[in-house]
């Protein structure tokens, strides 16, 4: 029996080594194949590069431009020596107030549409002097709030700067208005006959010559047809 054991051991040696040869080339060959595959000393691939995405600028929406005022406009033609500006200013004021005092309000003017003051600039500066009592506020720019209204009376010289004849309707009936605090003859007229001096035609329609500071909001004021 010893001899057989013998035997069969004698037999199982070899073959026990020869498993572990295969075992030992197989793991050569899967090692080799690691060092040649895509894991194993592959040098690094760049990344792709991302494209630059051009970011279009933001667009740009041109502002549009603020219409013009008749200070600034005045304030524009002012630098021409020949535009005549301050003897446009004394003229009109002299058609509201022909006194002293008229030319005080003269003098306002003149020094702000020099110094381009804007219209609310030239609007407080005036209604703040009047109210100092450096002139009195002419009768027919005088609003129903007791303030000097102004845009009427830049309106005025602007139409006698540039010569304009006014814009009168074809066709106005006499026509009912129903007094705003900002109301002035000026004004009523400016609007009604596109000319602020002939405000005397609304107020000698409606015997108020110097009342408009004592008309009530609302009150109905007769406007002349042409």
């Amino acid at each position: 029996m010893n001899s057989t054991y013998a035997s069969g051991g004698g037999i199982q040696r070899p073959l026990f080594a020869l498993f572990c040869l295969l075992v030992i080339l197989a793991g050569g060959v899967f090692i080799l194949d690691q060092r040649g595959g895509p894991y194993h000393g592959a040098s690094v691939l760049p990344q792709p590069s991302v494209a630059q995405v051009e970011v279009p600028a933001p667009l740009t929406v041109a502002k549009s431009e603020k219409p013009t005022t008749p200070a600034k406009l005045l304030h524009k033609m002012s630098s021409d020596p020949g535009s005549g500006i301050p003897a446009s200013i004394s003229s009109v004021v002299g058609k509201f107030d022909g006194t002293a005092r008229g030319r005080a309000l003269e003098s306002y003017l003149i020094w702000a549409v020099h110094n381009a003051k804007s219209d609310a600039y030239i609007d407080s500066l005036l209604n703040s002097a009047a109210a100092k009592g450096h002139f009195s506020i002419p009768e027919a720019l005088l609003t129903l709030s007791g303030r000097l209204d102004t845009p009427s009376l830049l309106t005025s010289i602007m139409l006698m700067v540039q010569n304009a004849d006014p814009v009168r309707p074809e066709t106005l009936a006499t026509h009912q208005h129903f007094l705003q605090l900002s109301d002035s003859f000026a004004g009523l007229s400016l609007t009604y006959y596109g000319d602020p001096l002939s405000h005397a035609r609304i107020s000698d329609a409606n015997g108020m010559a110097a009342l408009m500071a004592e008309a009530q909001v609302g009150q109905v004021v007769e406007i002349p047809g042409l």
